[in-house]
């Protein structure tokens, strides 16, 4: 017998999920089969019509069409329960909100949600953190937001995991170089183009270039990334190697006090606060077919970063309601260079009513961090300058070593035509050894975590056109290097300048169910409703100590994240929408106090069960719609609407004067015109109405009101600040495709 080849075995048993017993005659009239990875690694997957979760996603045409600036803001208009915080002021360094749970640049923010790329988790070694400006878009075929705490996404799945996949010369020929110029003097360039050869072999590479001054003052940025990959695809065998090559430098302004927003919305409270990134991942990706029903899918990456930054703050003061005019300063610098190794197998096999796949990772990471702080002093705009002579103080030298270790098992088990069981299970060990070099003389510590988490999800097909499905599912995270250096409440730390100690912190673990139904009626609409509870015990969260920049890292007992996310999309004629709706309930389900600058004996900021967690909005909602005009001539608008949010160190709600952080709408706009074969122009208008909406806030004392120095012998006074967002913008551009 004749053996088919790979790419027929890897599609058939998604095919015949979805058409049953369809003759091979219908085959020509399927509907497109969109697959989600059931782990990171190739070779095990299932229809998304299957999956037993309210999964999300886009290929890159419906990431472009979007009209986002980039993936985040891609995800913010688009994908259900999605919400960007704009802390920094920058496009590539906002924070992501997804039931309940963040996926952020900035160290220090407990990580919810893990990121893949082509197999590869993402989250660096440090922090967990993420950094949007060393994804190589150009690249990015699809995107996938895998919901729940899937163990088969390991670490720090606790919301979801966001898997994106690259391109290659074999799935994208062609190519297309696109330029575009806007508001903040921006400018960006992406190339991209791939090339696939009678011998199975394909080449592809792409490149983006982007530079801005930005729309708040001192915001500028560039970045830059290189992304190659070769590869071939034989009967049994298809193996590829890419490289990933990225630089960046950020600035990263921090929230702004809500009395100088008044005056300038544009404005800075302190600066400077520069970084620069530096990233280079090599993957290895095979899977070969053992036979025809047993599939082996090998991947290996190595891969190298460093960050260097420096930001001037108000120094540390201990008691930050006397008066101090102008108040001290403190010039930070931080050094930071991480390796990472790391290989994964998995074998699939199909066998019966069953697909099996067993699994297993190993991945070793070193990194080395230094810290240095120097006095300095803040001039008439709160630009820190080091003070001439001063000593530079090394307060940080932390070397860390972290091993983590994964073995999988999961099954797709379809018990008829139209049910499906997905049973699954991953054990997670972890060892994280810090040495702390200073300010104490060295000081090893070492942690070992474990966990086993199971999974279980079903789906049924009611009907052509409706289906239920639902899930129970157990994921964990553990303390990453910097929080357990930054976890002793009697020596806090100010991030990311100083690390002190190495107490203990539990892992997290998290608890999902889920529920819904998906279906699809006349006229080509679809819709989906899913609701939601998470429950997590001794969730990691980062709180201020009473010393006013500082503060530590802890465990709450009990938190819980609930909600329900409605969608529906379709087109008609000329037009086409899509519309979404999410509501979340992020509250604390144990009693405690919350430390702080603004939290006192007298009104201490306490949490008990029920009290809502800050930053995180109850409602929002998404439309957008879509009318070509002419055959060339699309138009385009979009409307973003979230609720209030409760500011960071006011959640017991015992200052009033800090109130909340408003909800907001926005609409955006945007126009696509093809005046040429081969090419197209395109208009973006962001927020459309110029509204001025914060999309963060947090308390604090307020040592520059509406800009100013205190007079000698005035206190500061507690004030909210926020994280302000883009007003008005412009954005034009053209785009040339070719075969």
């Amino acid at each position: 017998m004749t053996t088919p080849p790979l790419s027929r075995r890897l599609v058939l048993p998604f095919v015949c999920a979805v058409a049953g017993s369809a003759s091979a005659q219908d085959a020509p009239t399927l509907p497109e089969v969109r697959v989600i990875r059931q782990a990171p690694l190739p070779g095990f997957g299932i229809s998304r019509d299957r999956y037993p979760g309210n999964a999300q996603q886009a290929d890159g045409n419906e990431i472009r069409d979007a009209g986002g600036s980039n993936l985040p803001d891609f995800m913010n208009r688009r994908l259900q329960g999605v919400v960007a915080s704009d802390v920094q002021g920058s496009p590539f360094q906002v924070d992501i909100t997804y039931r309940g749970q963040r996926l952020s640049p900035l160290l220090g923010t407990p990580q919810g949600l893990s990121l893949y790329l082509d197999g590869v988790r993402m989250n660096q070694p440090f922090g967990d953190i993420v950094s949007w400006d060393l994804l190589p878009e150009a690249a990015i075929a699809d995107l996938v937001l895998v919901p729940g705490s899937n163990p088969l996404y390991g670490l720090n799945t606790l919301a979801g995991a966001l898997v994106m996949s690259t391109k290659s010369g074999r799935t994208h020929p062609g190519g297309e170089v696109e330029f575009s110029f806007g508001s903040g003097q921006r400018k960006r360039l992406d190339f991209a183009q791939g090339r696939r050869n009678d011998d199975g072999s394909h080449l592809f590479a792409a490149a983006t270039l982007f530079d801005e001054n930005g729309w708040r003052d001192r915001s500028e940025g560039q970045l830059a990334n290189v992304f190659l990959k070769y590869g071939r695809q034989q009967a049994d065998t298809d193996w590829s190697v890419s490289l990933l090559v990225a630089g960046s430098k950020l600035s990263g302004l921090g929230l702004l006090n809500d009395s100088l927003a008044a005056v300038d919305w544009r404005a800075v409270y302190t600066s400077p606060d520069p970084s620069r990134n530096r990233d280079t991942l090599l993957t290895f990706q095979g899977l070969h077919a053992l036979d025809a029903k047993s599939t082996l899918a090998l991947q290996a990456w190595l891969r190298s970063s460093r960050r260097d930054g420096s930001t001037g703050d108000i120094a540390e003061i201990e008691d930050a309601g006397v008066s101090l005019s102008p108040p001290p300063a403190v010039f930070n610098r931080s050094h930071s260079r991480q390796e990472e190794a790391g290989l994964g197998l998995q074998w699939n096999r199909i066998h019966g009513i069953h697909e099996i796949t067993l699994g297993a990772e190993l991945a070793a990471s070193r990194l080395q961090h230094d810290q240095f702080t120097q006095e300095a002093v803040f001039d008439a705009d709160r630009n820190a300058t080091p003070v001439a002579g001063a000593p530079e103080v090394h307060e940080v030298a932390l070397q860390g070593r972290t091993k983590r270790y994964a073995l999988f098992a999961a099954d797709i088990v379809t018990l008829s035509s139209q049910a499906q069981l997905t049973p699954s299970l991953r054990w997670n060990a972890v060892r994280v050894e810090n040495e702390l070099g200073q300010p104490t003389p060295p000081v090893t510590e070492s942690f070992r975590y474990s966990r086993l988490n199971p999974a279980l999800g079903a789906s049924y097909v009611v009907r052509d056109g409706l289906a239920l499905f639902g899930n129970a599912a157990q994921g964990n995270r553990v303390p990453t290097a910097l929080e357990l250096g930054c976890a002793d409440p009697a020596q806090p730390c100010v991030l990311p300048t100083g690390l002190q100690a190495d107490p203990f912190l539990r892992q997290v673990v998290s608890r999902t169910l889920e529920a819904g139904v998906r279906g699809r009626v006349a006229r080509g609409i679809e819709w989906s409703a899913a609701f939601y509870r998470t429950d997590n015990r001794d969730d990691i969260i980062f709180v201020r100590s009473g010393v006013s920049q500082a503060g530590f890292f802890t465990n709450v007992d009990r938190t819980r994240r609930q909600g329900l996310e409605l969608a529906a999309q379709g087109r008609h004629g000329t037009w086409d929408w899509m519309a979404s709706y999410g509501y979340l309930e992020a509250t604390y389900q144990s009693s405690g106090v919350l430390p702080g600058p603004l939290s006192t004996d007298e009104a201490p900021n306490t949490f008990r069960p029920g009290t809502r967690m800050a930053g995180m909005p109850r409602h929002v909602a998404k439309l957008a719609l879509g009318w070509r005009a002419l055959p060339q001539l699309r138009l385009g608008l979009d409307l973003l609407a979230a609720s209030d949010q409760v500011v960071a160190g006011n959640e017991s709600g015992n200052r009033p004067e800090l109130g909340k952080v408003a909800g907001y709408g926005v609409v955006n706009a945007r126009a696509s015109w093809l005046f040429a074969r081969g090419w197209e122009a395109w208009l973006r208008v962001n927020n459309l109405a110029d509204k001025h909406y914060a999309t963060s806030g947090a308390g604090n004392f307020d040592f520059f009101p509406a800009g100013r120095t205190l007079p000698p012998g005035e206190q500061p006074q507690p004030a909210r600040f926020i994280g302000p967002a883009a007003p008005r913008t412009a954005f034009a551009g053209v785009r040339y495709t070719w075969d």
